[in-house]
């Protein structure tokens, strides 16, 4: 996720260097008495935030495309790396819009059957299995994962500082930032974790885009397979408006010789995807959702999960055959043939990927959690808690009430709220008549019963803060409940200063022991929020 920093933040505007390093300084007072993983979190929030870089870029004339690469590559240089000593490893690299996160648990759930199964041979080969992916919900180490685990704290805190000492130390490029950017950071620091576990697998989830993504420094020899999972418009300010500017970024990942899959895309991205492959010299493989994963229980809930199995199971097939375990691994195009590995049944049952189509029974609160936060996840988000929502009130407590809680500034979140909305009014046949406000601004016929009991608008904040008369600037908040009463015409919705208040909210609807459906989507940051409110009740 890399498009701009250093040089590019110094001609668009961010927190001055004298507050930064003031804010650094301090915190490195404390840390360099004890470096705990408190101590290296509090050091890594000072750095330039996905936030801001994608702010700055979205609102630059410049090309801050050219230096991404390169500075990229200097910082690692910083770090006492150059690419190729990434070659002891052998990596799958994963682009995508929507589905990247999943496809690679996935991925990495298969492997593990191989990876701690009775053949030593197999074991040996594949060696540990490092997992890098982005953002995470509730604890920054679920970014770096090793053989399905997150880091330990320990491990996190010590290969944090041995970066943050030789970043410190080494001798500034003028061009360059002291500290590389928050995601810059972590994708440096995911690789020297690896190196220094001694992961032999890796698969590494591209931040934005691809051609100009912080992952994009592997060398060709390190890479055994690419994939693009499906496509869709989002950080257009980035990428481009068009879904041809975008696959153009995405396919940026391919590598001359190394085998590159694909699901079935739009044609226009489709078009572009192939055309980038063969400029590269790739064989590119359209993989298609098959009857052979029709028995599969997958382990991650909502029917699109079956397109990124189907990817998934071509991606580990390709890898397992690069490292010689290919005597029960199939690789067919563009389906998957019978019979699928048991190990790959297995691998594709036990998969978790929290915040993702989850759901948490809390006595008598049912929580669907999914953080989809681009219109088309969020057209699938609405057709899965759909599935859940006809269960519980057709069949298994027509007495079940419901409640939405949606947050999402960082994008148009009213734009994403009527298709949210629209999307399960037209999955669940309410006889609501209300695709979107017309030109002149004036909402459609709006017929039947409201979609939800209750709805909840909370910042992306966890917890409530009690610190007397502070205020907190509730206006997008606001702006989004206006926005859900003119589509659902319910008059129960409330903005919140925080994610808890909104929990506290489904809590007393509960008391009198009425059960209660809550979706909440929009945002990833708020689905991790919900989860931090929750564990802190059930630790209290």
């Amino acid at each position: 996720m890399a498009l701009l920093l250093g040089r590019a933040f110094r001609q668009f505007g961010r927190m001055s260097r004298a507050q930064s390093c003031f804010s650094r300084r301090a915190l490195l007072h404390v840390a360099s008495k004890e470096r705990t993983f408190k101590d290296a979190v509090a050091l890594l929030a000072t750095l330039n935030s996905n936030k801001q870089v994608v702010k700055a870029v979205s609102r630059s004339s410049k090309d801050a495309n050219a230096f991404a690469i390169p500075e990229m590559l200097a910082y690692l240089r910083k770090a006492g790396y150059t690419p190729d000593d990434f070659n002891r490893m052998k990596f799958i690299h994963i682009a995508g819009t929507k589905g990247k996160g999943s496809t690679c648990v996935m991925i990495e759930s298969i492997l593990l059957q191989y990876r701690n199964g009775d053949n030593r041979s197999q074991t040996n080969m594949l060696g540990k299995i490092g997992l890098y992916t982005s953002p995470h919900l509730t604890d920054v180490r679920e970014r770096i994962r090793i053989d399905g685990k997150p880091v330990s704290e320990q491990l996190f805190a010590r290969y944090f500082f041995e970066l943050w000492d030789r970043f410190s130390g080494s001798k500034s490029d003028a061009d360059l930032d002291v500290q590389p950017g928050y995601f810059r950071y972590l994708t440096i620091l995911a690789l020297h974790t690896f190196i220094g576990e001694g992961v032999e697998t890796g698969i590494i989830e591209c931040g934005i885009g691809g051609e100009y993504d912080s992952t994009n420094i592997l060398p060709q020899e390190a890479v055994t397979t690419t994939a693009i999972t499906s496509l869709g418009l989002d950080h257009i300010g980035m990428l481009g408006e068009t879904i041809e500017e975008i696959a153009w970024h995405k396919a940026g990942i391919m590598k001359q010789g190394v085998p590159a899959f694909t699901v079935n895309q739009v044609p226009k991205a489709q078009v572009i995807l192939a055309e980038r492959a063969t400029e590269k010299g790739v064989d590119l493989g359209v993989v298609e959702a098959s009857t052979a994963l029709e028995d599969v229980k997958l382990g991650l809930e909502g029917k699109f999960q079956r397109e990124n199995a189907a990817l998934a199971v071509s991606i580990a097939a390709c890898h397992l055959r690069n490292l010689g375990i290919s005597h029960d691994v199939l690789l067919p195009r563009p389906a998957i043939l019978k019979p699928l590995p048991g190990k790959f049944i297995k691998g594709l049952e036990l998969v978790k990927w929290p915040g993702r189509c989850q759901v948490l029974a809390d006595g008598n609160i049912t929580w669907c959690l999914d953080g989809a936060h681009t219109t088309d996840s969020l057209r699938e988000a609405a057709t899965w808690f759909n599935e859940h929502m006809v269960q519980t009130q057709n069949g298994v407590n027509p007495r079940t009430a419901t409640m939405l809680i949606f947050n999402q500034t960082e994008r148009d979140g009213a734009a994403l709220l009527r298709g949210l909305m629209t999307a399960l009014y037209r999955v669940n046949c309410v006889g609501v008549i209300f695709p979107y406000h017309s030109p002149a601004g004036r909402p459609a016929q709006r017929l039947g019963r409201a979609m939800f009991t209750y709805a909840a608008f909370p910042t992306n904040t966890p917890f409530m803060v009690s610190t007397g008369k502070q205020t907190v600037d509730l206006k997008a908040q606001d702006r989004l409940a206006s926005v859900y009463q003119s589509l659902d015409g319910n008059g129960l919705h409330m903005s919140y200063a925080s994610i808890e208040e909104a929990v506290q909210l489904a809590r007393r609807v509960s008391d009198d022991d009425e059960p209660l459906l809550v979706f909440v989507t929009g945002s990833l940051h708020l689905v991790g929020g919900v989860l931090q409110v929750l564990k802190r009740i059930k630790r209290d």
